[in-house]
């Protein structure tokens, strides 16, 4: 902006110098050069003196109140005048006397505004979306014709193969309750077991010594002892010799023998039996507690227990059935019949026979023909035996041979 105005402010003061000349130039002033305004060393020109002093401060006065040179520079005004011929006093009162007028307004011409950038804004929008439908569109294509159809058919697979499987677990789920239902029927006519049962060998055993023998013998452990039995044998181990209610020992006695008898039950592990061994006795229909029976006896007085023998539980009809069956079936199975054992005895007789004719020429001719008629029969019957058994005779299952037809490569 400095250098505009400075421009400005030189183009102006040429304005003014050239003005300043033409209106000199009538009255002989002698005209000069823009250059040469600003250097205020030059000699100044003579006046001639056919020229009048007042024509030459009309003139000045003129020059001043123009206004190209009326908002000139005072010092460029002064210096300007003074090459004219005039003097410093006329000068003064030239400056003094010129009046101060007000600036102009310049017009309002204001700079054309810059074209807007508002349609090329809307083409690039325009643009931009033309593309982004363009590829959604593409996008939209490709989905359609080539996504879609997979992500369609892996979905109906799917929905498909789950339906199968919640059918097989329908079929499964239906089965399962019917073999539940069949099983209850079935399990309701098999006997119940009893836990209390004992075995056959453990109820020849009538004594703690017996049974930790054959415990020592087939089981190493404690804890593996039958509790029924071990009660059982302590009940009788404690009774034998004794008679009344001195057979039937208290609680504390019975596991005080038990725990002389088998000092492995004071151990932890013994505990835990003896807790097994207590809900035995307490729960089993084998071992009845008797109170005392008099009301003399005094009301603290423990309880005491009694072995009672179960009561012999006829078999259910399945269990005799089956014993039946097999007491009926054979025991060894090397000693049962062949099927072929008949043929085999009709060969053997064949080949007596065979034997007897062969020797049949040398024998004497008086002997009667009974025999060979009888003989004759016997071939005849056997004959037809051995035809019989040959057309009835069962197909004997065998392997089948591998064809090339059925044969499989590895």
């Amino acid at each position: 902006m400095s250098d505009e105005t400075k421009k400005e402010g030189t183009a102006s003061q040429q304005l003014a110098v050239t003005s300043l000349q033409e209106t000199t130039q009538p009255t002989g002033l002698h005209s000069v050069p823009a250059a040469s305004i600003p250097e205020p060393q030059s000699p100044p020109q003579p006046v001639p003196p056919s020229t009048s002093r007042d024509e030459i401060i009309s003139k000045a006065r003129a020059f001043l109140a123009s206004p190209q040179v009326q908002y000139q520079d005072v010092h460029v005004k002064r210096a300007f005048l003074a090459e004219k011929g005039l003097n410093g006093a006329e000068i003064e009162s030239l400056l003094h006397r010129v009046p101060t007028q007000l600036p102009t307004i310049p017009p309002r011409t204001y700079p054309q505004p810059p074209p807007s950038n508002l349609p090329l804004l809307l083409l690039g929008i325009a643009r931009l979306f033309s593309w982004l439908a363009g590829g959604s569109a593409l996008l939209i294509f490709a989905y359609h014709r080539f996504l879609l159809p997979r992500i369609t058919h892996t979905y109906l697979a799917r929905q498909s193969l789950k339906g199968h499987h919640l059918s097989l677990l329908r079929q499964l789920t239906t089965s399962l309750s019917a073999l539940k239902e069949s099983q209850a029927e079935s399990f309701s006519v098999l006997p119940r077991p009893d836990p209390f049962k004992e075995s056959k060998e453990n109820q020849n055993l009538h004594s703690v010594a017996e049974l930790l023998k054959s415990v020592n013998e087939k089981i190493p452990r404690y804890d593996q002892i039958p509790v029924v039995t071990l009660l059982r044998c302590a009940l009788e181990d404690f009774g034998r010799g004794k008679d009344g209610e001195d057979a039937k020992p208290m609680t504390e006695d019975l596991f005080r023998y038990l725990d002389g008898q088998i000092p492995w039950l004071l151990t932890e592990e013994g505990l835990e039996f003896e807790q097994e061994l207590w809900d035995t006795l307490s729960t089993s229909t084998l071992f009845s507690k008797r109170s005392p029976s008099s009301s003399s006896e005094a009301p603290g007085m423990p309880s005491r227990w009694e072995y009672v023998r179960p009561n012999a539980v006829p078999s259910p009809p399945l269990v005799d059935s089956l014993q039946a069956l097999s007491a009926q079936m054979p025991k060894d199975v090397n000693t049962r019949k062949s099927p072929f054992q008949y043929t085999l005895q009709a060969l053997s007789d064949f080949t007596g026979y065979i034997s007897t004719q062969v020797y049949l020429p040398y024998r004497h001719p008086n002997i009667q023909g009974t025999i060979e008629e009888d003989i004759k029969k016997e071939i005849k019957s056997l004959k037809g035996l051995v035809l019989n058994r040959r057309s009835f005779m069962t197909a004997i299952p065998r392997a089948p041979l591998p064809t090339s037809s059925t044969r499989t490569t590895p």
